[in-house]
């Protein structure tokens, strides 16, 4: 690790990449509960400019935090982040509190565009609400969406109805757009910073609390995965790539005891195993981040022994944890009440009955992605995340994939189980 540290305590640099005013924000609330952190500014006028000041500033800070995906995946994509890098998730908090604003001053809440979120939370947060969600046109982030195309796609949404209001993550295209279409731009909430800020902390803190000590893992897997990210969310940690195939993970014992079932299955291993030849996740817990580092490498050392798909986990002990290879298909059990799926899972339980009754009309034994997606109205990105919580929560099972008609990899098919 690159923090450095002074008799029991440790200085944290990092750099805070984003717009001013965002930038300002983080600085707030690491001053107020992250005295081990240094903050340095970052600070940009667009998000264009976020490689050069990474590039700029390598030498100067031990982790990276920026204030949204769109500057975190330019720079990502550029290859300058050569230490830990997180950023701040934009939650469907941060957009009720926009809607409760819109309908305080009177606007309209029934004709919105709204970009970056995923078309889950965004529903999710009309719901709760209790605003209707058929007029609201969402446009999420993938890779290669920049300021211009989320701009475009307001400017269309304001011609199909002048009244539409634009709600934007990305101060670029909040300003592009100002004076021409009525809008909104989001920021992310309180709770958010923090969680991220907590992040890079457990990045770079070489001594941790014995209630939260430190894991970092190397996962090391046959060809690079950039739906990596998007499986160790599940973890509430960060992922940061070293070479091609080979990751650095790191998360807390407690959220990593909790997702494997008190280390005894890996559900991230299972998703890997699905698209890889060989994966392997070595876990080392700690209560230094040097530590943790050592046994890291100890356990995958003892993964590549173990077969093809393994984790081990290495509490320091004399003795390595082996967690199970990905489970076999076994027999289901009866199917789920809404309730208990939705307090697993973290899905509403209006998703998980337009979920049943897209069930119950579906001739096919198992489905896809595609039909999720339809469903629920979302893109097909967030339908496999669906997917993905509802199999963790032990609704949804994989038993296969579409074979036929299809091009890249193949889609896998379900099956869920509701009552």
């Amino acid at each position: 690790m690159i923090a450095r540290t002074e008799g029991t305590d440790m200085k944290v640099d990092v750099g805070v990449v984003g717009p001013p005013d965002l930038v300002s924000v983080v600085e707030q609330v690491a001053a107020r509960e992250y005295p081990l952190l240094s903050v340095h500014s970052f600070a940009y006028q667009n998000e264009a400019k976020a490689v050069d000041l990474v590039r700029s500033g390598r030498g100067s800070v031990d982790a990276w935090l920026f204030t949204g995906i769109i500057p975190y995946t330019l720079a990502q994509e550029a290859g300058v982040l050569d230490r830990p890098a997180t950023y701040i998730s934009y939650t469907g908090a941060s957009l009720y509190r926009v809607l409760v604003g819109l309908l305080a001053r009177g606007l309209d809440t029934e004709h919105v565009s709204i970009d970056t979120l995923e078309r889950d939370q965004v529903v999710e947060a009309f719901r709760d609400a209790a605003l209707p969600v058929d007029g609201v046109k969402v446009l999420e982030y993938r890779r290669g969406r920049d300021s211009a195309r989320f701009a475009d796609f307001h400017r269309a949404a304001a011609r199909g109805n002048p009244r539409t209001v634009a709600i934007t993550c990305v101060r670029s295209v909040y300003e592009a757009l100002s004076g021409d279409v009525e809008t909104i731009r989001l920021s992310p909430a309180v709770a958010s910073v923090r969680a991220a800020l907590r992040t890079v902390v457990l990045s770079c803190v070489g001594r941790v609390s014995a209630d939260a000590q430190v894991v970092l893992g190397f996962v090391d897997l046959s060809d690079p995965d950039p739906e990596l990210p998007d499986d160790v969310s599940a973890l509430a940690g960060s992922v940061f790539s070293v070479h091609q195939g080979r990751y650095v993970l790191v998360t807390t014992r407690g959220v990593l005891e909790e997702s494997s079932n008190g280390f005894q299955h890996l559900p991230l291993l299972s998703q890997l195993a699905r698209r890889h030849l060989w994966a392997h996740v070595g876990l080392g817990v700690g209560r230094s981040a040097a530590e943790a580092e050592a046994l890291a490498r100890h356990a995958l050392a003892r993964c590549r022994s173990v077969g093809p798909f393994s984790a081990v986990v290495s509490l320091g002990t004399g003795s390595d944890i082996v967690l199970a290879e990905p489970e076999k298909e076994q027999k289901p059990d009866g199917p789920v009440p809404l309730l208990v799926a939705a307090r697993r899972s973290g899905l509403s339980r209006a998703t998980l009955g337009r979920l049943k009754t897209m069930l119950e009309s579906h001739e096919e034994e198992g489905v896809t992605a595609g039909d999720v997606a339809a469903a629920l109205e979302i893109e097909p990105r967030s339908a496999r995340r669906t997917l993905k919580r509802l199999e963790r929560a032990g609704v949804a099972q994989p038993i296969g994939r579409v074979l036929a008609g299809t091009t890249g990899r193949p889609p896998t098919i379900y099956r869920i189980r509701l009552e």
